[in-house]
């Protein structure tokens, strides 16, 4: 991929004390805490924070939603960072945890799939799979090292993209404060902004056809946290997720 033109990611680091980060983590790991922490890829931080407001009407238990890029998030997991669920867009990164002895019970398979689309400003012009090629357009997409990057290089091969992003969702903003012309982002993030619009494909994929796709995974770190990726099997938990506008995959 041809790369230039992007902007640096601010890193946002939180320091804090030795004994403080240590009592951290016991805390996270105890049953009877009060704040159930659940780390969150984020394409899915809108639906997991409502998903969060529906367990603690439920269990009474508050939950803090960590968002972040699901490579990182499974990095800050085997470095220690206290968590009690991982809700991932790479289930191989919970296999990997799960060799590694960081999870309690058995990973939650395709709690959910996404389809990336080719995105555009709304109050630009239409565009064509061709345009993806222009030198004279602004392209960007997610790195290769995350999911939806993954899945870009994937599905769309070597494309000229000007800047690399973090996620899908910091790709969708760049199209949103007008800073590109086309942007490869999830379907999702495409629902949730009134100013971008899918160039293509606008149709959701059925579940056995090939398609730029990413599948959701879950897998808890604490006994609260199995109990939460235990709720995300419910109706009302696969309900939040469809109107989300997430698909919804057969239990696993």
């Amino acid at each position: 991929m041809r790369t230039g033109r992007h902007n640096p990611f601010t890193l946002l680091l939180c320091a804090g004390t030795v004994g403080l980060l240590a009592w951290l983590t016991v805390f996270s790991q105890d049953d009877d805490h009060a704040v159930l922490r659940v780390l969150v890829a984020s394409s899915l931080v809108d639906a997991a924070t409502n998903l969060g407001e529906r367990w603690t009407a439920d269990s009474g238990m508050a939950v803090e939603v960590i968002p972040g890029g699901s490579n990182h998030l499974a990095a800050q997991i085997r470095d220690g960072a206290p968590a009690d669920a991982f809700l991932s867009a790479d289930e191989t990164l919970l296999e990997r945890l799960r060799t590694d002895g960081r999870l309690v019970g058995s990973v939650r398979h395709s709690l959910a799939r996404n389809h990336l689309v080719v995105a555009r400003p709304a109050n630009g012009p239409d565009r064509e799979p061709i345009d993806l090629n222009d030198p004279a357009l602004v392209l960007v997409a997610c790195a290769p090292e995350v999911p939806c990057g993954a899945v870009v290089v994937q599905w769309f091969g070597d494309l000229p993209v000007d800047s690399l992003e973090s996620s899908a969702r910091a790709t969708a903003t760049r199209l949103v404060l007008g800073e590109a012309d086309l942007g490869i982002v999830y379907a999702t993030d495409v629902a949730s902004h009134p100013d971008l619009v899918a160039a293509w494909p606008q149709d959701v994929p059925k579940p056995d056809d090939p398609c730029p796709c990413v599948a959701y995974g879950a897998a808890a770190l604490s006994s609260a946290g199995s109990r939460f990726v235990s709720f995300l099997t419910t109706t009302e938990a696969r309900t939040v997720l469809t109107d989300h506008g997430f698909a919804l995959v057969a239990d696993s």
